[in-house]
Order: structure tokens, then C-alpha cells, then sequence
């Protein structure tokens, strides 16, 4: 099991959701999206998971993830994700 924590505007909704998901030990990260996508009853993470928009971040225990289609990392039991929109002010 992992927890997911989720914040800002992904395709059109606002999602702020923090929640468990039931995985097998080893899952590769690639996997995890779809699973989220199904979690959330939304097609966002795995349909853009090539080429996620800028200003998204991955954390998988505290440590980014550049590239998760790419990545070779896998879920262990109790990891904990966390994917946030980040959300800057103009200066002007």
C-alpha cells in the first residue's frame, strides 16, 4: 500500500485528495498513474504520463521524479506519493 497525496488543477478540476492505495510490493511508478486515474475517476496521469505539463511535480518519498515514463522506480509498501501543480504569481 502507498499513500497519494494530490493538489491542484490537473486537466479541469481542482483535486486536493490524500488517500491509500492498496498495491503489490515492487510495482513499477508507471503503473501507479493508471491506478490513480481509476482512484480519482479521471483520465489525466496515465494519458500525459510521456509528457507531463510543466509546473507538476512528482515526489516519491521526498525525492523527485524527473521522467516517471522513463523511471525504473517501484512502489514499496508504505512509500508515499505526492503530486502537486505548482502554482507561482506573475511579478508583474
Amino acid at each position: 500500500m502507498a499513500e497519494v497525496n494530490i493538489q491542484g488543477i490537473f486537466g479541469n478540476r481542482f483535486l486536493k485528495k490524500k488517500f491509500i492505495l492498496n498495491l503489490k510490493e515492487g510495482v513499477p511508478i508507471k503503473e501507479v498513474f493508471s491506478k490513480i486515474d481509476s482512484r480519482l475517476k479521471i483520465k489525466f496521469f496515465k494519458k500525459n504520463l510521456k509528457g507531463l505539463p510543466d509546473r507538476i511535480v512528482i515526489l516519491i518519498n521526498g525525492q523527485p521524479v524527473r521522467s516517471p515514463s522513463e523511471s525504473d522506480i517501484s512502489i514499496e509498501n508504505n512509500d508515499q506519493i505526492s503530486i502537486l501543480r505548482i502554482i507561482a504569481g506573475d511579478k508583474g
